[in-house]
C-alpha cells in the first residue's frame, strides 16, 4: 500500500467513531476513484471487504468473499475447470496438472448442465464432487451451468434452439413454468451444499453478451430479467446463502448493457481467450472492467484459454483474483508444460495447498444501517446526457459494509452550479441494500460545461452522502445516422439517433446497412493521442486537423471483419499519434459498411497522461459546431 495509506491507517478508518470516520470517507472515495480512472492499482491497494449481496449470507460465504478481498491484487488463485473424472477420482485435467507441476488448483468449477439435460444426471455426482473437493481436499467450487433450454430443443446454443427467453420472464407463459421449474431443479443441488456449509463461486448465465447462447439471444434486458428471477428463486425461495454470485462476460464489449446490476453481483469474472493465444496479461480488460465497476467489485477471469504469465501480472499489475482454465485441448495445448509448471511454481499463484483454514477465517460482519455511499464515483457525463452505468448508493454499516437487509427510499439530488437538473427515476427503493439509478440523465437545457459537480443522496434516518466531483460536458455527444442498404450518406438517413454516453454500439444483427457517426471532438489535453476502432464489416474513422469537414483524414479503418471478442488485442486498428490541443475542436466521423451478420462498433483511446478510455465517453464530443453553422458533408 502507499505510505500514505498503510494498512493500520486502513484499520483506523474503519474503526474509529462515525464522526471520525467522516473525515476518512474522502479518502476511501479517493482510491475508489483512482481505481476506476486507472489510476492505482489493486496490487497497492487493500480492497474494502464487503458482504455477499444475498441477504443473510452464511458465514462461509461471508469468510470466503473476505479472504477474496484480503488478497486481491497481492496473488492470484489458480482454478481450472473440471472434465471427465477417472477411477481415482480426479479428472484428466487435474491428473495432469499435479503431474506436471506437483500441484492441484486452489478453485474447482464444474458444469451443472448435465442436471436439466434430457438425460439427468440423477446420482448427484457433481455434487458429491464438490463435496469431496472442499471437505476432505479443502478446496474452493466453483459451478457453471451450460443451461439446456427448459422446453423446444434442449440446447444451449442460440442456432440451435427456438426457445424464447423474452417469453421466458414473462409470467404466466409455458416458457417462464419451465425456466422456473429448472431453478429449482438445480437449487435443490446447490441447497446440498449449503446445508454442508460449503461455499460456492455461482457463475450463471456466462457470456451472454457474445449473444450464441439461448439466454443472450434477445438482447440484454431480457437476459437482466431472467439474472434477477434466478436471484430471487435463489435466495428467496430455496434460501441459498452460500452463493457468490459471479457475472461472466464473454466478450470486451457492450458491457454496461448487460450488466445485471451491483445489488445482484459479487464478482465480474470476465470469460478471455485471446484469439493469437497469447499469456499477456490483458491489463487493459482488467482495467476496463474496474472502471465499469467503478472499483467496487472484485475482477476476475471467470474462464481463460492461454494462462496469464504471473510475472506479466505483477509488472502490469494486473490484479485479477482468479483464473479458470478450460478443460480439455484448452488446458493441454494452449500453455505447454513448462509454462504450467512455472506459472504453478510462482510464488503469487496460490494452489491448493496455500489455501487457508477458511473455518477460521473471519468474515466481514455486519451492523445496523448507519450511512448511505455512493459506490465509486458516479464519473464525467455529456451535456443532456445519461452516466455508462447506473448510479448506485448503498446502505451501509458504521464498518463503510452494505446492510442488505431491508429497504429504504433513496432519494438523489444535484449540486451543479450551472444550473443544471436531473431528470429520471430520482427515488427508488434499495435492493440488497443498493438503490439503483438506472435513467437518470442531465437536462438538455444545460447551457455549457459544469467542471464541480456533485450529487447529494438522502433517506430518512440516515445522514445524507455527497458523491465525488464530477464534471458535465463539455460536449453532447454524437448525431448517428443509419441508412438501409449500402448508401453513401447523401440521402436523408432511415434513422436518426444520438450517441450520448459513450461510443460504442451494441452487439446486434444487421441486414445491409451503412452508418455515419459525426461531431467534434473536443480534446482534453494537449499532446499525443492514439485511437483504437473496432468494428464489423468495414469501418472507417476520419478525424480532422482544425474544425473544418474538409480537413478531416482517415485515420483508422478496419476493412474485415474483426471479431469483437480478440478486440483490443489486435493492434491493426490502432491509428498512428496524432496530436490534439487541449479545448480544440476537431472534426470527427465514423463510417460503417455492412451486408449481414453480427455488428458492433467501439473506439477508444489512449490519452497523452498515458490513461486509457473503452470506449471514449460522450462528454468528449459536441453534435454542432457553435462557431459555425452545421455542415452536411458529402463524399
Amino acid at each position: 500500500m502507499p505510505g500514505w495509506l498503510s494498512m493500520a491507517s486502513h484499520y483506523k478508518i474503519m474503526t474509529c467513531p462515525p464522526l471520525q470516520r467522516r473525515f476518512y470517507r474522502p479518502v476511501r472515495m479517493l482510491i475508489l476513484t483512482g481505481l476506476a480512472a486507472g489510476l492505482l492499482s489493486p496490487a497497492v491497494l487493500a480492497f474494502p471487504a464487503d458482504t455477499p449481496v444475498t441477504p443473510g449470507a452464511s458465514p462461509e460465504a461471508r469468510a470466503l468473499l473476505g479472504y477474496f478481498a484480503d488478497i486481491y491484487g497481492k496473488k492470484i488463485i489458480a482454478g481450472q475447470h473440471d472434465g471427465w473424472r477417472l477411477t481415482n477420482g480426479l479428472s484428466e485435467e487435474l491428473i495432469y496438472i499435479t503431474n506436471t507441476t506437483g500441484k492441484l488448483p486452489a478453485l474447482l468449477e464444474m458444469d451443472l448442465s448435465g442436471y436439466t439435460s434430457p438425460r439427468r444426471d440423477r446420482e448427484h455426482r457433481l455434487v458429491q464432487h464438490a463435496l469431496d473437493w472442499s471437505q476432505n481436499r479443502h478446496g474452493l467450487v466453483a459451478f457453471c451451468w451450460h443451461w439446456r433450454a427448459p422446453m423446444n430443443e434442449p440446447e444451449f446454443y442460440s442456432k440451435d434452439t427456438t426457445f424464447d427467453i423474452a417469453r421466458a420472464v414473462t409470467p404466466g407463459t409455458p416458457e417462464y413454468a419451465a425456466v422456473e421449474n429448472d431453478f429449482d431443479l438445480i437449487a435443490g443441488e446447490l441447497e446440498c451444499l449449503r446445508d454442508a456449509h460449503v461455499p460456492v463461486l455461482w457463475r450463471p448465465l456466462h457470456e451472454a453478451n457474445g449473444r450464441w447462447f439461448w439466454w443472450g439471444a434477445g438482447g440484454p434486458e431480457p437476459f437482466k430479467k431472467l439474472w434477477r428471477m434466478m436471484f430471487e428463486n435463489f435466495a428467496g425461495r430455496h434460501q441459498l446463502t452460500n452463493l457468490i454470485w459471479v457475472f461472466s462476460p464473454g466478450a470486451e464489449t457492450d458491457l454496461a448493457a448487460w450488466y445485471p446490476g451491483d445489488a445482484f453481483v459479487d464478482i465480474v469474472g470476465q470469460d478471455h481467450y485471446p484469439m493469437d493465444g497469447n499469456h499477456a496479461s490483458a491489463k487493459d480488460v482488467f482495467t476496463e472492467l474496474c472502471q465499469l465497476t467503478r472499483g467496487c467489485k472484485l475482477i476476475a477471469l471467470g474462464e481463460n484459454g492461454p494462462i496469464p504469465d504471473p510475472a506479466l501480472l505483477e509488472r502490469d499489475q494486473a490484479g485479477w483474483l482468479f483464473f479458470c482454465t478450460w478443460s480439455g485441448s484448452i488446458l493441454f495445448d494452449k500453455t505447454s508444460p513448462a509454462q504450467l509448471r512455472e506459472y504453478y511454481q510462482n510464488p503469487r499463484v496460490l494452489t491448493l495447498r496455500d489455501l487457508p483454514d477458511l473455518k477460521t477465517f473471519a468474515g466481514p460482519a455486519v451492523g445496523k444501517a448507519a450511512a448511505l455511499a455512493f459506490l465509486g464515483a458516479p464519473g464525467d457525463v455529456a451535456v443532456g446526457g445519461r452516466w455508462r452505468m447506473p448510479l448506485t448508493v448503498a446502505v451501509q454499516d458504521e464498518r463503510g459494509r452494505t446492510v442488505r437487509e431491508g429497504t429504504y427510499s433513496v432519494t438523489l439530488a444535484a449540486e451543479l452550479r450551472s444550473g443544471a437538473v436531473l431528470s429520471g427515476s430520482l427515488s427508488v427503493p434499495t435492493v440488497n441494500g443498493v438503490a439503483e439509478f438506472g435513467d437518470v440523465n442531465l437536462a438538455t437545457r444545460v447551457g455549457a460545461s459544469d467542471p464541480n459537480c456533485r450529487l447529494v443522496a438522502t433517506a430518512a434516518g440516515l445522514p445524507a452522502s455527497t458523491s465525488a466531483a464530477f464534471t458535465v460536458g463539455p460536449g453532447d455527444g454524437l448525431k448517428w445516422e443509419q441508412w438501409n442498404g449500402a448508401k453513401d450518406f447523401l440521402a436523408p438517413p432511415d434513422h436518426r439517433s444520438i450517441m450520448n454516453t459513450a461510443l460504442e454500439s451494441p452487439v446486434q444483427l444487421a441486414t445491409n446497412f451503412s452508418a455515419r457517426i459525426q461531431g467534434w471532438l473536443i480534446a482534453p489535453q494537449s499532446g499525443e493521442y492514439q485511437f483504437g476502432l473496432a468494428g464489423a464489416g468495414r469501418v472507417e474513422l476520419w478525424l480532422g486537423t482544425g474544425e473544418e469537414v474538409a480537413s478531416a483524414g482517415k485515420i483508422a479503418a478496419v476493412t474485415g471483419r474483426t471479431p469483437y471478442r480478440k478486440w483490443p488485442h489486435a493492434s491493426e486498428t490502432d491509428s498512428a499519434m496524432v496530436t490534439l490541443a487541449a479545448g480544440h475542436r476537431y472534426y470527427f466521423e465514423i463510417r460503417q459498411w455492412q451486408d449481414r451478420g453480427s455488428t458492433q462498433l467501439h473506439v477508444r483511446w489512449r490519452l497523452p497522461d498515458g490513461r486509457e478510455e473503452r470506449p471514449i465517453p460522450a462528454c468528449h464530443f459536441q453534435i454542432s459546431n457553435p462557431a459555425k453553422p452545421d455542415p452536411a458533408p458529402s463524399r
